[in-house]
């Protein structure tokens, strides 16, 4: 598993969606072949700035903080909460979003971020599919991908982008900045809020 894998935007023999549905330049996409490859720079700095000096106060004290955080919202847990999915995903997705940026999201946020979750379906379908369905499935997920950015932004976390921006070799760098903070939420979105609700 830790090997070099040669990656392109494709999901198995089938080629994904972009840019109208995938950044162009997506983490899973590229390639980690090489010393200096662009998936290492970028993961590397995803972990700085986000998890271990990020965002004020580091991944291990927001980890200690996670169960105060999570009995605020859900004062009496029951077993039978379990069941409901759209609390257990808008908890998922404040986790997710407080272990990378050390924000608690409001219900109104936690509710669209849930959108990474239950838009999977469209994730996999190829693009001729997303054609024959007049790209209802692209246009949600653009519009799932700018309420996220806007998302971002209400939480005033656009510095901890620049400074990632800044941080990578030029050659790397996104012009303007918000392509990388596209790329990084839509990492965060799929695989950290989608990939964990699924499980």
């Amino acid at each position: 598993l830790k090997s070099e894998q040669s990656r392109r935007p494709a999901f198995g023999a089938i080629k994904a969606c972009v840019p109208d549905l995938f950044p162009t330049n997506l983490l899973i996409f590229l390639s980690n072949a090489g010393d200096n490859s662009e998936w290492g720079a970028i993961r590397k700095a995803v972990h700085h700035h986000f998890l271990d000096h990020g965002c004020g106060t580091s991944y291990h004290t927001r980890v200690k903080e996670l169960p105060t955080k999570i009995a605020a919202d859900w004062s009496s847990p029951k077993l039978k909460d379990l069941s409901d999915l759209t609390l257990v995903q808008k908890t998922v997705c404040k986790c997710v979003f407080y272990m990378c940026f050390g924000k608690w999201l409001e219900e109104a946020d936690a509710l669209i971020m849930i959108g990474w979750r239950t838009n999977a379906t469209m994730w996999i379908l190829p693009r001729l599919v997303h054609r024959f369905i007049f790209n209802f499935g692209i246009g949600k997920i653009k519009t799932l991908r700018e309420r996220t950015v806007a998302i971002v932004e209400k939480y005033e976390l656009q510095q901890a982008f620049v400074s990632m921006n800044s941080s990578l070799d030029a050659s790397w760098q996104r012009k303007p900045v918000v392509k990388l903070c596209d790329e990084i939420m839509f990492g965060i979105g799929f695989a950290g809020i989608g990939g964990t609700c699924a499980a």
